[in-house]
């Protein structure tokens, strides 16, 4: 029988690899580096700033979601992504850099 804390430390731990992952990446940094100076922002602003497809900006975005990195809003047919708060302290560090 598994113990309840290591299910924790377990979960914690798929955490980490996932936004450790999600941070060895140029792009995704580009993206993190302009959500961080204008606070929110629509794909189509990102695209613009990033200069990459809508299409490879998604799956970036998605993987920052997936991370618990970014969060989104639906506003009409707009996506407006921004930070996830509370970060992590690696999250944190890494912003902190940027």
């Amino acid at each position: 029988m598994i113990n309840a804390s290591y299910n924790v430390n377990m979960k914690s731990r798929l955490l980490l690899d996932r936004q450790l992952k999600a941070l060895a990446n140029r792009r995704r940094l580009d993206v993190l580096a302009f959500l961080k100076k204008n606070h929110s922002a629509y794909v189509g602003e990102i695209t613009k700033e990033i200069g990459i497809s809508m299409q490879a900006l998604s799956k970036h975005l998605k993987q920052l979601a997936d991370a618990n990195i970014v969060t989104s809003k639906k506003r009409g047919l707009y996506v407006t992504y921004r930070l996830f708060v509370p970060q992590s302290s690696i999250v944190r560090k890494v912003l902190q850099e940027l």
